[in-house]
C-alpha cells in the first residue's frame, strides 16, 4: 500500500511517482478560468516527474488523459505539465 507525504519535495527527480495536491498553490479554479485552463481538476491526480531542473517547477506527466478532461496540451510530451514543487506530494512506500 502507499501512502502520500511531503518527505524531500527537494530531492524530486525524473521517474518519483507524484500526486497532485493544488494548482499554483489552490485547490479550486478562478472563476473566470477558461474550461481548457481548469488545471485544477487534476488535484489528487497520480503523476511521474518527468523532467526537473533547478527552477520551483517540473515537468510531470498525469496518468489522467487531459484531452478527455477538456484541457489544452500545451507541452510536447502529452498529459503533462510543468508545475510548482509546492504543489506536489510524493506517493511513498514503507
Amino acid at each position: 500500500m502507499s501512502n502520500i507525504c511531503d518527505a524531500d519535495l527537494h530531492h524530486l527527480k525524473p521517474g518519483k511517482r507524484v500526486v497532485l495536491k493544488s494548482f499554483n498553490g489552490c485547490l479550486r479554479a478562478p472563476q473566470d478560468t477558461k474550461t481548457e485552463e481548469n488545471y485544477w481538476q487534476l488535484v489528487g491526480c497520480k503523476a511521474v516527474v518527468e523532467l526537473a531542473n533547478d527552477t520551483d517547477r517540473v515537468l510531470v506527466k498525469f496518468e489522467r488523459d487531459l484531452s478527455s478532461l477538456g484541457l489544452a496540451n500545451h507541452n510536447e510530451k502529452s498529459n503533462s505539465l510543468w508545475v510548482l514543487i509546492s504543489d506536489l506530494k510524493f506517493i511513498c512506500r514503507y
